[in-house]
């Protein structure tokens, strides 16, 4: 063996040594992990994870019903109301699910008690604030958008008029079932 080898041999030695030192002062002093009970187990999931499943099925179906109203209005099926109207109402439902969703993951946040000891748990939390927050981004750069353009076809000055479009997703929704509900009746199907 080479001068070269040995000393390579004795730096990574050297380094395993300063990584186990490392790792042992960075373990906490607990016990052994252990899993969890039954009733823990049970306890998580009816507070944290089945409120966050029906949560995204929520936004999922709300989602879902704003591209079947989209596809209506680019169908010129819907023309009772002006265009720029039903963004601003897009805009103002798509930024309350977002809020919504903020406080389902900071609901889920408080549940783990702060910072997940996890690390899959912490990066899927951090994922998921993250996409949320460029969600939100997204969402203010199209109102901007959106207000700019019909503030150029009214010829007003977006800085005179700020607008802030309040929403009641309830009823939202509940327009979406009557007008699903009108054409059902009239023997219309709009999934044709």
């Amino acid at each position: 063996m080479s001068e070269a080898d040995r000393e390579l041999t004795r730096l990574i030695g050297d380094l395993v040594g300063a990584i186990d030192e490392l790792q042992s002062e960075l373990e906490p002093s607990r016990g052994p992990l252990r899993p969890p009970t039954p009733r823990e187990l049970a306890r998580f999931t009816s507070e944290v994870t089945i409120p966050a499943i029906v949560l995204a099925l929520e936004t999922n179906v709300r989602a879902l019903r704003l591209v079947q109203r989209a596809l209506r209005l680019a169908d010129g099926r819907e023309t009772d109301r002006s265009g720029s109207a039903t963004r601003e109402r897009a805009t103002a439902l798509g930024r309350a699910t977002v809020d919504r969703l903020d406080d389902a993951l900071t609901d889920l946040q408080d549940a783990l008690e702060g910072r997940p000891p996890d690390d899959d748990a912490r990066e899927l939390l951090d994922r998921a604030q993250d996409l949320q927050a460029d969600i939100k981004t997204e969402l203010d750069r199209d109102s901007t958008t959106a207000t700019d353009h019909s503030d150029d076809a009214s010829g007003t000055d977006s800085a005179d008029t700020p607008t802030r479009v309040e929403v009641d997703v309830d009823a939202e929704l509940d327009a979406l079932k009557d007008d699903l509900d009108d054409s059902v009746r009239d023997g219309t199907d709009d999934s044709e």
